[in-house]
């Protein structure tokens, strides 16, 4: 009875926020909820800030067309860590042929290989290769902040859906930032994310902003993601928080989290038992698109990076 006056309230609200205009919704400047109920400004770039970042991509995009190597975001190597497809060695990180563009580098003449192949040891078909690019080549834990949840799994959930928005490093610079309104949280900002429990990125992550009494700019993920891959994502932001923008391939590979664990939240390996969890996702099942008579989330089904809480808590304790 109690999800359910939540959810026909939540529903009221949202009908309200759409019928009232996008400008009543942004009128507050505190529009983001912290775990203790408190209403705070969210965590944003600024306008500037985000056209640096806009520019940025945009030449990015076009070097790439041309097959021109070289960074785009001042760190060289980073570029050919991020994987946007510019730089065929180390040598070349200021400059040279890529292989994309119809250049013809040293040693990519008529194969279309490009610096993806030299990002492991033995490269691998199909998707073995993506797996091992992003473990190579991005920060990878044998720790895990959020218990039953794999950090390393949840990265690469973030690099496929979020970077968009989020951007690569979760400073909330993605391509698409600039013409969001509101903003793409800064996931990184301690101040902010260490007053959030995982209850609520969870939820914020899975029902999107319109779940949480939010813009509908954040959307969805429970019709993609399963709970345990959401599961994952928060423990990789939990692994960032308070991480900067990269100066240096050993800061982006090394992250420094301040993150410290908030007593009696849940997490991936409890989070059945909860009450408070499955208040949440009943309401959160109600309002998903696409749910209907049987039709519910939070099942699980075992493949490729997902493994079940229990199985990763035993990967963390055996050091991955």
């Amino acid at each position: 009875m109690k999800s359910e006056k939540r959810r026909l309230c939540l529903v009221a609200a949202t009908s309200l926020m759409m019928l009232a205009g996008s400008t009543v919704v942004l009128a507050a400047e505190k529009r983001c909820t912290t775990m203790n109920g408190d209403k705070v400004e969210c965590p944003v770039l600024s306008d500037a800030a985000l056209q640096e970042a806009a520019d940025a991509y945009s030449k990015e995009a076009s070097d790439m067309a041309i097959g021109k190597a070289g960074s785009t975001y001042g760190i060289e190597p980073f570029d050919y860590l991020t994987g946007v497809g510019k730089v065929s060695s180390k040598d070349r990180t200021k400059g040279g042929d890529s292989g994309y563009g119809g250049s013809l580098a040293a040693g990519n003449e008529d194969t279309g290989r490009t610096e993806l192949w030299d990002r492991v040891d033995k490269p691998s078909d199909q998707g073995t290769i993506y797996n091992q690019w992003t473990n190579r080549w991005s920060p990878t834990f044998k720790t895990t902040l959020v218990e039953g949840a794999d950090p390393n799994a949840g990265k690469q959930w973030y690099y496929f859906y979020c970077i968009a928005c989020h951007g690569w490093t979760l400073q909330g610079d993605g391509p698409n930032a600039q013409v969001i309104d509101p903003k793409p949280r800064t996931l990184t900002a301690g101040s902010y994310m260490q007053n959030k429990t995982n209850l609520q990125l969870f939820m914020a992550i899975k029902g999107g902003g319109e779940a949480i009494g939010l813009s509908p700019s954040m959307p969805s993920w429970g019709n993609i993601m399963q709970d345990q891959d959401i599961w994952n994502v928060v423990a990789w932001l939990r692994a960032n928080q308070d991480v900067g923008p990269p100066k240096s391939v050993d800061d982006y590979l090394n992250p420094k989290s301040t993150f410290k664990t908030i007593a009696g939240d849940v997490n991936a390996l409890n989070y059945l038992k909860s009450e408070a969890f499955i208040e949440e996702q009943e309401m959160v099942e109600a309002v998903l698109p696409g749910r209907g008579t049987g039709l519910t989330g939070g099942g699980y089904v075992e493949g490729g990076l997902r493994k079940r809480p229990e199985d990763v808590a035993k990967k963390v304790s055996a050091g991955f």
